[in-house]
């Protein structure tokens, strides 16, 4: 559906619609820095962080033992979902703000607004 970005956020703000946006373009979009800087150096913070912990995890299963580096491991896949999320967090918000961004989304059809 196409609306208006006045449209789009008057029928969000209503709760009429239901945006959905997928868990991969918000990290291409973020990385090719369409979004405010704030935003770019919160995720690619983070991005780093949950990569980091891969090997600290397996390094620690053998320095100091199993239950260790299991639990960095388990911490870097929650970590991973929370980047994930929040990076989409990002997008609904900056479209929401900025009406060329949210034609942008649209044409390159990172957001799908269903009418509920």
């Amino acid at each position: 559906m196409n609306f208006s970005h006045r449209e789009f956020v008057d029928k969000y703000k209503k709760g009429q619609i239901e945006v959905y946006i997928h868990r991969t373009n918000p990290l291409r979009i973020i990385s090719m820095g369409y979004v405010p800087k704030k935003y770019y150096w919160a995720h690619t913070f983070w991005s780093w962080i949950w990569f980091l912990l891969i090997p600290i995890g397996i390094i620690l299963i053998f320095v100091k033992g199993l239950l260790f580096g299991v639990g960095t491991l388990i911490v870097c896949a929650m970590l991973g979902t929370a980047v994930k999320k929040s990076a989409q967090e990002f997008m609904l918000k900056q479209a929401l703000e900025n009406e060329a961004f949210y034609k942008f989304c649209i044409e390159d059809k990172v957001l799908v607004i269903n009418e509920k």
